[in-house]
């Protein structure tokens, strides 16, 4: 009782409140929410401290910051369901600052189901969760923030992209949806921390979102992508590849463009990026590939050896490539080319440093690929005075 009068006459003191009221609390918890009525505000800045039994009687006399501190508590510990009973019903109760932090929270534990239906609800509020939710949804490039895009570290046009002439190729990075420009801009790190084969032998562009423009999709279970579409895009000189990144789909090269879905580990992109420099994969190869190919003669590729009426190399091992049992590979162990886990030999890495720079065949660049199709993109050059979100 002493404790209790001696708080009412030091409620207008915060700094002298705050300790009492945390003694008064842990020693008798199921009184707190008697003491909460001295002084609502003194107890709303340490909300942080309080326990989730002590949040919950808070939470009984309406005090949304105890509501939201659970909500974001649970989310920070996965557990999306509890969370959900905090959040969902009093959302519309939360200030606009726990609204976008909510809201963040929920897009970096990827709960795209909830934030879709804020969205559509028209209750998530405007911030950087909002964007992520439209970029998740391929919504056009004209409804995405240049400010977001910069802070992020994303383009939404090739339009300043410029070539580098210190590598030996240029690639292009693009993706659709909000989760490949994380995914890609990892690739992008892992691979300057250790450059294969070699230091500048591939430059990539920071990442540029595309919207829905090449409708990519998986529905024959390797991704694929409308490049008809290209000839209405303007495209930067002096790129060699493309790495159109989507959210689903088998991997796989065709014509000097990489197809991944954001799924995919870094080891698989450089699976695929050694297919750029005409590896072959050293599992048994599509049987359509199998007819033209196994039927060759002498080395096709960096690894592999078709042996139709010539010998093959010294110390080349039998491969399971072509069912005719008359491919050959440089080594008798799995490589990265069979199992991408495996990781780059010293092996291979010389043998894919050997091709760049003496290349048995030329590699395949976007454009003739799309010569190939019969399209004619117009190819532009960069102004470096172009600002970054023209």
């Amino acid at each position: 009782m002493i404790l209790l009068l001696s708080l009412g006459l030091v409620s207008s003191s915060v700094s002298r409140f705050i300790p009492a009221y945390f003694y008064y609390a842990n020693t008798s918890p199921s009184q707190v929410t008697a003491i909460y009525h001295l002084a609502p505000s003194a107890i709303n800045l340490q909300h942080l401290v309080l326990s989730n039994s002590q949040l919950r009687q808070l939470a009984k006399l309406d005090d949304s910051n105890a509501v939201y501190q659970l909500a974001l508590r649970f989310l920070q510990q996965q557990d999306y369901t509890a969370a959900k009973l905090w959040w969902q019903p009093y959302f519309a109760e939360f200030t606009l600052l726990q609204q976008q932090a909510l809201a963040d929270q929920l897009v970096q534990t990827q709960q795209w189901h909830d934030i879709s239906s804020l969205g559509q609800a028209g209750k998530l509020p405007e911030g950087n969760a909002k964007q992520a939710w439209l970029l998740q949804q391929q919504m056009p490039v004209a409804q995405i923030a240049p400010a977001y895009a910069k802070q992020q570290q994303f383009a939404l046009s090739t339009a300043t992209l410029q070539a580098s002439s210190q590598c030996k190729f240029n690639v292009l990075m693009m993706t659709d949806h909000y989760k490949g420009i994380q995914a890609l801009n990892q690739y992008k790190q892992q691979y300057s921390k250790a450059p294969e084969p070699a230091k500048d032998s591939f430059c990539f562009t920071e990442v540029v979102y595309v919207a829905d423009k090449f409708k990519c999709d998986a529905s024959g279970g390797a991704l694929s992508c409308n490049w008809q579409n290209a000839a209405e895009q303007k495209w930067p000189e002096g790129f060699d590849f493309i790495v159109m990144m989507s959210n689903q789909g088998a991997a796989n090269v065709q014509g000097g463009i990489m197809h991944i879905n954001s799924s995919q580990p870094y080891a698989v992109f450089l699976h695929e990026l050694m297919h750029f420099s005409g590896f072959e994969d050293e599992y048994a190869l599509a049987e359509k590939k199998q007819q033209w190919l196994c039927k060759q003669q002498g080395l096709v590729a960096p690894n592999l050896f078709i042996a139709n009426g010539v010998l093959p190399p010294k110390s080349w091992q039998k491969s399971v490539a072509c069912d005719n049992e008359k491919a050959y590979k440089p080594s008798p162990n799995w490589s990265m080319m069979q199992y991408q886990t495996m990781g780059l030999s010293e092996q291979y890495r010389a043998l894919w440093q050997k091709q760049i720079n003496q290349p048995l065949t030329k590699p395949v660049r976007f454009s003739e690929y799309f010569a190939f199709l019969g399209l004619k993109p117009v190819f532009t050059t960069a102004s470096k005075e172009q600002n970054f979100s023209d």
